[in-house]
């Protein structure tokens, strides 16, 4: 599904109207249909708050919709009805010939809504959509502030108001919703900045753009099933353990004896044949009892973690694997950075998966890794990586992604809730996926081998390799929370990487019931096209 800017949208906009014919009057009463199919969830009378554009005129629609259907609505409007202008005009004239009660704007009127609050189940947000900027102030500012502790359900139009599409930063007070009803294309606000959490849960309506500007839309895409599903290669009758991927990870030490175990597991769980742990003796000692399945490389150790001396050896032994993981567990002893110098001046073209302390001394490496690189760092490792503050990482997820894979010319993983995956001169791609049963100690490991492994199986690019794993390690943690044992705490790294397989089941079940008949969405190569350029980075 593409992800579209607010400037992006204004053109699919222009498009729509001016070269396929659609009307905004179409759109918008499209618009009107799926807010007020929300705003009926909720059992009591609705408050719908209109804005002077187009956002607005998407409320008076889906008012006017409701009164039809005999719910007691009331609209408030931000700003006199001769300031409306356009469909937006043409909307509030509709609504009000229609009989629904329209309030209009005086120097009182956010005292109005707050004051009758309490009589309202539902407020619906249509004030302001894609294109506020500025900071927000005046009187809408003061209808958002005199709205703000409205007990009901309140479902926004599009965007919050009060949130940049674009950034997802606050522009001032904003509406904090239950529900926001996206219309055509996600934005990018509902993936970083306050706009991650003010839209609430949020869907996206189909309110009638042509296919062909839908799926040419944009320079991101949002990550569904059919796009993981495609990447998941079926493993041939012939198949070994070898010719399905091998991983080495290389990692641990006594500080973190566990780390390499999960990202070995990770590999093993997201499907590779082979996978071999290179570490001191005291991580192998647990790797025996908990990873039986494991190779072992014994390296030499210093100061309890892996000794410079060992970059040879490992080099040597990542040239005969498809994957290299590297950190999970390292440490930060000085001797590391030494150890990390070496291996990157030594070692040949491959592709390497930099994890935890791998990517903590990367900015003070003079070397780098030959190959392919995979970065995949939270927000406090890009900070480092970057030079930023872990705020403006936050503030800035999206640029942020961009910045690391264009610096280490990587495919840069920066994990959260949307985990973002991005590389240069490629769209940026979005994890769906979410889940606060991933918020625990080792799943970074999980994913980082998950990573590996089908890099290693060479079924796809490099990026949508990691994308596919990001997808499916989001969708164990998902299972995991909605399963009869689950919840919103108390998983461990482990039941995740186990969890794996039966997301990648699941996804291709769903996708038989579809040919069942129970949703088939057309043609089996919309779900399983040729992969072109499977081995390429």
């Amino acid at each position: 599904m593409r992800v579209v800017t607010s400037a992006e949208m204004r053109e699919i906009d222009r498009r729509t109207t001016a070269e396929f014919g659609i009307s905004t009057k179409a759109l918008m009463e499209a618009a009107g249909r799926e807010v007020a199919r929300s705003a009926t969830v909720g059992e009591g009378p609705v408050l719908i708050l209109c804005g002077p554009g187009n956002n607005g005129g998407d409320g008076l629609a889906a008012a006017r919709f409701l009164h039809e259907e005999d719910c007691d609505v009331t609209v408030l409007l931000s700003a006199p009805a001769d300031d409306l202008k356009g469909e937006a005009l043409a909307q509030y004239r509709r609504a009000a010939e229609s009989g629904v009660r329209i309030l209009g704007a005086d120097s009182k009127f956010a005292r109005k809504a707050k004051g009758s609050l309490d009589d309202f189940a539902v407020l619906v947000d249509a004030l302001l959509g894609t294109g506020q900027r500025a900071p927000l102030g005046g009187p809408i500012a003061d209808l958002v502030t005199a709205v703000d502790d409205f007990l009901g359900h309140t479902i926004s139009v599009d965007v919050p108001t009060g949130i940049d599409c674009d950034t997802g930063a606050a522009v001032g007070p904003y509406i904090q919703a239950d529900e926001t009803v996206v219309l055509g294309f996600p934005k990018p606000y509902l993936f970083q900045g306050e706009g991650v959490t003010a839209a609430g849960e949020w869907f996206v309506a189909d309110i009638g753009f042509p296919l062909e500007l839908v799926e040419g839309a944009g320079r991101a895409e949002l990550l569904d099933e059919p796009w993981a599903l495609r990447r998941l290669q079926p493993m041939p009758v012939t198949a070994h353990k070898k010719s399905v991927g091998t991983a080495l990870v290389v990692g641990g030490s006594r500080s973190y004896p566990g780390a390499p175990s999960l990202a070995a597991l990770g590999a093993y769980r997201s499907g590779a044949g082979l996978v071999s742990i290179a570490s001191i003796d005291f991580v192998l000692e647990g790797v025996r009892n908990t990873l039986p399945e494991a190779i072992h490389l014994p390296l030499p150790e210093s100061a309890g973690s892996i000794a410079e001396v060992a970059a040879e050896s490992v080099a040597r032994a990542a040239s005969d694997f498809d994957c290299t993981i590297l950190g999970p567990g390292l440490g930060r002893e000085a001797g590391v950075r030494g150890f990390l110098e070496k291996l990157f001046q030594e070692g040949e073209p491959t592709h390497w998966v930099l994890d935890a302390d791998a990517l903590y001394w990367l900015p003070d490496l003079k070397a780098r890794p030959k190959g392919t690189i995979v970065l995949t760092p939270h927000e406090g490792e890009a900070a480092r990586l970057l030079g930023w503050s872990p705020g403006d990482v936050r503030a800035n997820r999206v640029e942020s992604a961009k910045q690391l894979a264009e610096k280490f010319d990587a495919v840069a993983v920066l994990k959260g809730p949307h985990t973002l995956i991005c590389a240069p001169e490629h769209d940026l791609l979005i994890g769906p996926r979410g889940s606060t049963a991933l918020a625990t100690a080792g799943t970074g490991d999980v994913l980082a081998g998950a990573i590996g492994a089908l890099i290693a199986r060479r079924c796809c690019p490099t990026i949508e390799a990691a994308a596919t794993a990001v997808f499916l390690h989001g969708t164990a943690g998902e299972d995991w929370e909605a399963a009869e044992i689950g919840g919103q705490f108390g998983a461990i790294a482990r039941e995740i990487a186990n969890g794996i397989p039966a997301a990648a089941s699941g996804l291709v079940a769903r996708y038989l019931d579809r040919l069942g008949g129970t949703w088939d969405d057309g043609d089996e190569d919309d779900w399983f096209p040729e992969q072109e350029g499977a081995g390429d980075n």
